[in-house]
């Protein structure tokens, strides 16, 4: 059998086996020519074998649990990291590598090819109101073309804390853009936390150094944007990220993510008015910082993280 190839020789075993099991062990291998022995042997290599334990052990997920990861993650879309302090919560110890299993043997795990990027650095936040990211969302309306929506979400996150506040607007104007990060800067004056520096990204709102041209060429500033002007007299610096890099506002960034995976997917658009949004966004706004387990806090909601260790710590 040395001339057959690889598949070849499967299928011949395959074949051998077949025959034996049909015609016993010792006329098969009468008929092949082969040991009896080999036979038996190749009954153990082509036959698929089961994965995991032959019997239940006690280290095994059972089926309330499963259950229950299920539909967690149905409902959330978390994964198993996010999962685990969540079935904590309930009194179900779990670990990250049992919800994995489970999620995968139910289909509900993708698994996406990883990009190679290069090695950064770990991004310096030393203590609460060391620098607070400013950014916009268009509210994604069902049957609105996003290139001109009618509502805009402003967000301000502090990047230490990951304390957010949220705000509805129906356009994007300097006023709207001074009103706003004057109510952020008096939300997290009443939590304790005096902020330092803003960064934003270089849209017209927030800035005039890039108005017109290429934004790869030398700018110079004609005027002072009115925001920069606010800023500048609450003693406050106004930080621009670098054009055509949007993972320098990375936290705003991501909290967005969030908005749209856990509260514009589970609102309905169509039928809220502003004032009506601005409610729910008020609701999730105290959801997300007082009630969200957040990773990056120790699996604590933002404002237990803060008071528990970041402010007792200051």
């Amino acid at each position: 059998m040395a001339y057959l190839y690889p598949r070849q020789l499967v299928q011949y075993r395959l074949r051998v086996v077949r025959d034996s099991e049909q015609l016993g062990v010792a006329q098969a291998a009468r008929r092949y020519g082969i040991s009896r022995f080999t036979i038996y042997a190749w009954r153990k290599s082509v036959q698929p074998k089961k994965r995991g334990p032959k019997s239940v052990v006690s280290w095994q997920t059972d089926v309330d649990t499963v259950a229950l990861i299920l539909q967690m993650k149905l409902a959330t879309g978390y994964g198993p990291k996010r999962l685990k302090p969540e079935l904590e919560l309930v009194g179900v110890q779990v670990g990250e590598k049992a919800i994995r299993g489970v999620l995968e043997r139910a289909g509900l795990v993708v698994n996406h090819h990883k990009k190679r990027v290069k090695k950064k650095h770990r991004f310096y936040a030393p203590y609460p109101g060391y620098r607070l990211q400013v950014d916009t969302k268009a509210v994604p309306d069902t049957g609105i073309d996003l290139r001109s929506p009618d509502r805009y979400q402003f967000t301000a996150i502090d990047i230490a804390s990951k304390i957010r506040f949220l705000a509805l607007y129906d356009s994007l104007s300097n006023y709207n853009s001074i009103m706003f990060v004057r109510d952020a800067l008096e939300f997290f004056r009443d939590i304790g936390i005096i902020v330092e520096c803003v960064q934003t990204d270089n849209h017209a709102t927030f800035t005039n150094l890039y108005l017109g041209g290429n934004k790869r060429a030398d700018h110079e500033l004609q005027r002072v944007h009115p925001l920069t002007h606010f800023l500048l007299n609450q003693n406050i610096e106004h930080k621009l990220s670098r054009p055509g890099t949007p993972q320098h506002n990375d936290f705003v960034e991501r909290s967005h993510r969030t908005d749209g995976e856990e509260f514009y997917r589970l609102v309905n658009l169509g039928s809220y008015d502003n004032e009506t949004l601005r409610l729910e966004m008020k609701r999730w706004q105290f959801d997300y910082n007082y009630l969200r387990l957040h990773s990056s806090c120790q699996n604590m909601p933002p404002m237990k993280h803060y008071y528990d260790v970041l402010h007792t710590g200051a």
